[in-house]
């Protein structure tokens, strides 16, 4: 077995990998070396989408442009498009028969990722979309942990795609005739779309199954404070605003499996808000977020100082003895 080579004819290109750029100087080089360091019998190429990172993230990537100029294709987006947007525009500039995806915080632990996949999408025509297991990699404790991927297959695949499945972004290989036949990459582009991997999922399961090989692959990286994870009632919000465009436009395609309207969102986010404040000890805010959520247990226990702190109380002695 070969690893990655760097005489790459785009006629002979037989796998894709999308790296979605924004930032993370500190942890691109990693990715990027992980799908060099894979051993397959295929050309690959790395397409990769720079959002306008405002850190050095650029810099790292010219230096790999420059020493792996046949296999990485590197585009700097003149404006920042979001990360549905420029993913999209990194499938529509990919040319291989397979395409994957590796977050610029993600990593490919197992060097034989990519074969086992593509002897596994050859020898199955009709698999369109195949994961594998995955590890997390906490950066803040430096923790590693082994996750079995998992799609709850007692609903109907498309629903599970709505929060009935674990697995990793980093760890899929699509057809990519396929994928580019069913998802409509310029109404990403166009709506600037927030998310790239989970709007994606759930469109393309309303046609295909989804194949898994029980192996680990990728590593995901997980930081304590991140888009995804943000640490201020503000940066939460801006998150569900971005979620929000991707819900309204996956309740367009599919009414009647996923209806969406702007007001059962809104009581979504606040009851996101209430739950930061519960973890914050904060009893203004959840009293205020609140009331503005769906009638529930916790929601009441927001509107009563007295209830609110012997709850968080409680959740912290039980975090406390857990941690013991």
């Amino acid at each position: 077995m070969k690893t990655v080579q760097t005489d790459v004819s785009l006629e002979r290109i037989l796998i894709s990998v999308i790296i979605p750029s924004y930032n993370r100087a500190n942890t691109v080089g990693f990715t990027i070396d992980s799908i060099l360091a894979q051993k397959v019998d295929a050309d690959i190429e790395i397409v990769i989408g720079d959002d306008c990172s405002t850190d050095n993230a650029r810099e790292v990537l010219l230096q790999y442009k420059e020493k792996y100029p046949n296999i990485i294709k590197l585009h700097f987006r003149e404006e920042n498009m979001g990360l549905g947007a420029n993913w999209a525009q990194c499938v529509l500039d990919c040319k291989g028969k397979y395409i994957c995806n590796c977050d610029n915080d993600d990593y490919w632990h197992n060097a034989n990722k990519l074969q086992l996949q593509l002897d596994y999408m050859e020898s199955h025509p009709n698999s369109n979309v195949l994961i594998t297991n995955h590890r997390k990699h906490n950066r803040d404790t430096g923790i590693i942990t082994e996750e079995v991927a998992y799609i709850n297959r007692d609903i109907p695949l498309q629903n599970a795609m709505w929060g009935g499945s674990t697995f990793c972004n980093a760890t899929i290989m699509y057809r990519a005739d396929f994928m580019k036949q069913h998802l409509d990459l310029q109404e990403f582009i166009n709506r600037r779309l927030g998310l790239q991997d989970w709007p994606a999922w759930v469109i393309l399961t309303a046609y295909t199954g989804i194949d898994l090989i029980p192996v680990s692959t990728a590593t995901f990286g997980i930081e304590t404070i991140s888009i995804t994870r943000p640490d201020t009632y503000e940066s939460l919000e801006r998150r569900y605003n971005r979620d929000k465009y991707v819900c309204a436009y996956l309740g367009e395609l599919f009414p009647e499996k996923f209806p969406y309207s702007d007001e059962m969102w809104d009581k979504y986010q606040n009851f996101q808000l209430m739950n930061m404040a519960f973890r914050k000890g904060d009893f203004k805010a959840a009293k205020k977020y609140g009331s503005l959520t769906f009638p529930s247990k916790k929601q009441r226990i927001s509107q009563n100082k007295l209830l609110f702190s012997l709850f968080v109380l409680l959740k912290q002695l039980k975090s406390k003895l857990k941690r013991n």
